[in-house]
């Protein structure tokens, strides 16, 4: 049965492969056709290795090692070095002790993917390095001395940061957001995870994807009290993990690792809430969370219906601090399902499902000052009412079947349905030194759907030699969206009352992008430990863009008058063809990788409408890249990236039609644009103190765009011709993309975290800069703009105990704004943010919450620089007799002062807005808590 299955497997890949090249045409065929002939199937293998000594760092013989699933049991020992080498022989999550005669046994747990995640030692192309692992003496019980172990709070494994949980304490129901928010080079902002400097862009549960794409929400639904150890490292591609060739293309991810005895069983919680605020509907918030593990399946359940701005599953509303994100008043219906699991020995699994319906109501002003070369310059201010339902279904998968030990299959779809109606109103003008220029009236009702998908295949073969590897990576992408606009306005121009003018317009817009790309790679291993890799890919972007407007016709009422001024009809085709080659040096402490790649692209413009033209440009490129790794000893790394891309320009971009959606602000794309070309440069830089107290991280980022797409602004002192038919009014504005050079940003990062030990907190801090200059061209005059930044951080959490726990925070940031067009336009605005959260548990029982946010603005237009204090509260009561029910009287924003007001520089205009948000309101919260794991069995 088992042999049928897998032979099943075998040949429906086949299928599937030569099937994906034949849909992609004759340009793949070919080669498509060739690996469809001589791609075999292998096994997996995967070796640990590591050295034991003892406190004096001295080796210990005869060590036991055990590596376990609850399939297999593999036992070894170390050598009189210390040294020891043990294989696995499947993936997943397997247990390893460490034990002699005389010390304290040693357990960790390690995930076995088809390549090292983490730590990997890159030229062993399947051997995970564990480094030294130090064994205590054995602690014997005394009568009357009570003997402790110390936790050290975090350890340095190669590139992985590693924590344990044990040495931060949380309340009991505090959540995984809770804990690592305490962890020093960790910080959480909002709903922005920050590790090292950098954004977590993932989070893995047991080295497995969790809740899907959005991090927060992952750590928000996970109790702390599951977690083990927590690791912070920068994730490598699939691709690399494979072939253990360094490309430097990583993403920051923090991985949890459970407790062995909270792996099988039923945990999560239901709530339910109602309250009122100063309106006359009553508040109201409920939802669940249901999380089924059972080693190696796992399903979560979620779901939440709320009118108090809670659009995603991040809060519980049994916090005083759930509620009031966002801009506008929202209502919020969702549910989704994460599921992981492994079928059979060969196939890993992983998927999610969202689905949310939301209606929001918004009240928007805005002042925004342009960048003009004359001393008054022109102010626009705008208020705009809007009302908006949307629906969104969200999937996607990942699937890893590995037939044998050289060869695996990966398989991760993705699709996306989007649904928006939308009905808002504008009321603008414009005035130049209080002298009014310009107002419009305008509404606009809007229906939308969008529609997207990816189906993206890694084909992977190992030779028997180690390190020569063969790959190919098939991608099929769709972005499509049609919509449907009704726009009515009235646009009156002070200066050329002959240009004021009524429009009253339907729009029918719908573009279609597709990506079809294929990749193929081949490594060879050289002497003194050299890693050659070959590589080819071919991309094709065919993309379509059509707007038809048509004028109301008061005879026929209905929209029957085509405008051909604001209507196109635009294809538009980008090939690429990129080879190169890279070499790979592995040596003891460094790992360099050098490559140069050769791109021609070729983009193809076609308009049928208003008028037919057509236009190809060729685009050659030399694509260097660069990555050194270097362990500079075993608590400090040093990692540098250079590499260079190019971006196809967008259908959007290109399409040479006027968009008057905004009558003020008009928009059209540019045929002509040519794609862009940029430098990247990244470092980074992560040590721990050897007594594992202490961390320090900073990175370093800098890029240079060539041919970067800018913007070109008419902005009207006086009326402009710009077509045959269109006059752009005095106070109004036409906007389109070119290519500019001078675009160059620097940015970097430093943290550093440690012990408070004299008052049991932990210490986190913080230090940011950056720059970022970004030329355009404003009335033909190109505008040098550059804004800098400045930011400093510091957060204070407790380590007293599971009833007192605490986080203080504060930070500022500085952005100064200057440019070369308009000098007394340059600015200097600071924003600063400082927290207190305080979560209390009494004396039977008695839980108190209190979340104090303080935000400060200067520097904005006048109005705008309004300071507030936000304020939440709660007070509740545990019960029954394990405390699983918790009853909550919840208020937020209790001083009444919440607003969303934000800063905005751009190419063309400084631009200060607000909007309405939730504020003061008050909840009654019950929630039950389900906490049920099945007993650990003996191994």
């Amino acid at each position: 049965m088992t042999a049928s299955i897998g032979l099943t497997h075998v040949i429906c890949a086949h299928i599937l492969y030569y099937k994906s090249f034949k849909m992609l045409g004759s340009p793949f065929r070919g080669l498509g056709f060739f690996l469809f002939l001589f791609f075999p199937f292998f096994s997996f293998s995967q070796t640990i290795t590591g050295k034991v000594v003892d406190e004096d760092s001295l080796p210990i013989a005869a060590a036991k090692i055990v590596l376990a699933n609850p399939k297999d049991t593999i036992i070894s020992k170390t050598n009189k070095q210390g040294n020891f080498s043990i294989t696995a022989t499947d993936t997943g999550l397997y247990y390893l002790t460490v034990s002699a005669h005389g010390y304290d046994e040693y357990k960790d747990s390690v995930t076995m993917s088809k390549a090292p995640e983490q730590g990997p030692d890159s030229s062993s192309g399947g051997v995970w390095g564990l480094g030294v692992i130090r064994l205590l003496l054995e602690s014997h019980p005394l009568d009357e001395v009570k003997v402790v172990e110390k936790v050290l709070a975090m350890v340095q494994k190669d590139d992985t940061l590693e924590f344990n949980s044990r040495a931060f304490k949380v309340n009991p129901d505090a959540d995984a957001a809770d804990l690592v928010r305490k962890m020093p080079s960790i910080e959480i902002n909002g709903q922005v995870i920050t590790a090292q400097g950098e954004n977590v862009v993932k989070i893995l549960v047991d080295g497995k994807p969790f809740f899907g794409a959005d991090p927060y929400a992952s750590l928000k639904n996970l109790p702390a009290d599951m977690i083990d150890k927590v690791q912070v490292y920068n994730e490598k591609s699939d691709q690399e993990r494979f072939t253990g060739f360094s490309e430097g293309a990583t993403s920051k991810t923090i991985n949890l690792i459970t407790k062995p005895d909270k792996r099988n069983g039923l945990f999560g919680k239901l709530y339910g809430g109602y309250g009122s605020d100063n309106s006359d509907d009553g508040k109201y918030g409920a939802g669940t969370t249901l999380n089924q593990f059972g080693g190696d399946q796992r399903i979560t359940l979620t779901g939440q219906s709320n009118n108090i701005n809670i659009q995603n599953f991040t809060s519980d509303n049994s916090n005083a601090a759930a509620g009031g994100g966002g801009a506008g008043i929202v209502k919020t219906n969702a549910g989704g399902i994460n599921y992981n699991d492994k079928w059979g020995t060969k196939t890993d699994v992983s998927g999610s499902y969202f689905f949310s319906e939301t209606n929001s109501s918004m009240e928007g002003q805005l002042r925004r000052t342009y960048l003009l070369s004359v001393d008054s310059g022109q102010v626009f201010n705008q208020s705009s009412p809007s009302a908006n339902q949307g629906y969104s279904h969200r999937f996607n998968m990942r699937l890893n079947y590995a037939a044998d030990t050289m060869n695996s299959i990966l398989w991760q779809p993705t699709f996306s349905l989007n649904k928006n109606n939308s009905n808002s109103q504008q009321a603008g003008n414009t005035v130049e030194a209080l002298t009014p220029i310009n107002n419009t009236t305008s509404s606009n009702q809007s229906n939308n759907t969008g529609l997207s998908f990816t189906n993206n295949i890694l084909l992977r073969h190992k030779f028997h030699k180690r390190g020569r590897t063969f790959s190919m990576n098939l991608n099929a992408g769709n972005n499509g969206n049609d919509g449907t606009t009704i726009h009515t306005a009235q646009n009156i121009y002070y200066t050329s009352p002959s240009l004021s003018d009524t429009l009253n317009q339907q729009t029918l817009q719908k573009q279609n992008t597709w990506n079809l790309t294929g990749n193929a790679t081949y490594t060879e291993p050289t002497a003194n430990n050299g890693l050659l890799k070959l590589e080819y890919n071919i991309s094709y972007l065919p993309a379509s863009a059509q707007r038809n407007t048509d004028d109301y016709s008061y005879t026929a009422n209905n929209y029957s008058l085509p405008n051909d001024q604001y209507s196109n009809v635009f294809y538009s085709r980008n090939i690429a063809h990129r080879a190169g080659a890279s070499y790979q040096v592995n040596m003891k402490k460094v790992t360099f990788s050098a490559g140069l790649n050769y791109q021609l692209t070729q983009l193809y413009n076609n308009q049928s409408l208003p008028v037919s033209y057509r236009l190809s440009q060729n685009f050659q490129n030399w694509l260097p890249t660069a990555t050194l790794h270097y362990k500079c000893s075993k608590t400090q790394n040093l990692q540098a990236t250079y590499n260079t891309n190019t971006q196809a320009p967008s259908v959007g971009q290109l399409q040479n039609v006027i968009n008057n959606i905004d009558p003020l602000h008009l928009y059209t794309g540019n045929p002509a644009l040519k794609q862009p070309y940029r430098h990247n440069l990244t470092l980074r830089y992560n040590a721990t103190s050897n007594n594992a107290k202490n961390s320090f991280s900073a990175s370093l980022t800098g890029a240079v765009t060539q041919h970067a797409i800018a913007t070109n602004s008419i902005i009207a002192t006086h009326d402009t011709t710009i077509t045959q038919n269109i006059i752009l009014a005095t106070g109004s504005q036409l906007t389109m993309p070119v290519n500019i050079n001078g675009n160059r940003s620097l940015s970097g990062n430093i943290s550093y975290g440690m012990p408070l030990s004299s008052i049991k907190c932990h210490l986190n801090l913080s230090l940011n800069a950056g720059m970022n200059q970004s030329p355009s061209i404003i009335n033909n005059v190109v505008n040098e703009q550059e804004n800098k930044n400045a930011g400093l951080g510091a957060s204070i959490g407790s380590n007293i105990s599971e009833n007192v726990d605490f986080l203080l925070s504060s930070n500022v940031n500085v952005v100064s704004n200057e440019n070369s067009i308009n000098r007394q336009l340059n600015t200097t605005y600071i924003n600063g943010t400082s927290k207190a959260s305080i979560n209390l548990i009494l004396w039977k029982g008695i839980v108190v919450n209190t979340a104090i946010n303080y935000q400060s603005n200067s520097g904005l237009s006048a109005g705008y620089n309004q300071d507030y204090l936000l304020w939440n509260l709660s007070v509740g009561k545990k019960l029954f007799k394990k405390r699983q029910g918790d009853i909550r009287l919840s208020f937020f924003d209790l001083l009444n002062e919440n607003n969303n007001i934000q800063h905005t520089i751009t190419d063309t205009y400084i631009q200060d807005s607000r909007s309405n948000i939730q504020q003061r309101y008050f909840l009654l919260v019950f929630t039950w808590k389900i906490n049920h794991f099945k007993k650990q069995q003996p191994q």
